[in-house]
């Protein structure tokens, strides 16, 4: 996996985990802290949605190994110093 894949899928754990935050928040509102955890983990989600954005637009400008034309192979005999 490289740095962008890895990146990519622990941004989209850190995402999920916020959500399920916000979830429980929403759900158990009798928590005398249920507001500062409900704030904490939309700042989190935010953070990490801006992240996950930013990431798909290098993703978009990185070429991938598709994209990239296959090499010609050489001349018999030829050797590519010259």
């Amino acid at each position: 996996m490289n740095i962008v894949e890895c990146t990519e899928s622990a941004l989209r754990a850190e995402m999920d985990k916020c959500a399920f935050q916000i979830n429980v928040c929403v759900q158990n509102q009798s928590t005398e802290d249920a507001p500062e955890k409900f704030l904490d983990a939309i700042a989190r989600y935010e953070l990490a949605s801006s992240q996950f954005e930013v990431l798909q637009k290098i993703k978009s400008q990185i070429p991938s190994s598709e994209e990239t034309p296959p090499t010609q192979p050489l001349p018999n005999g030829a050797s590519e110093e010259g």
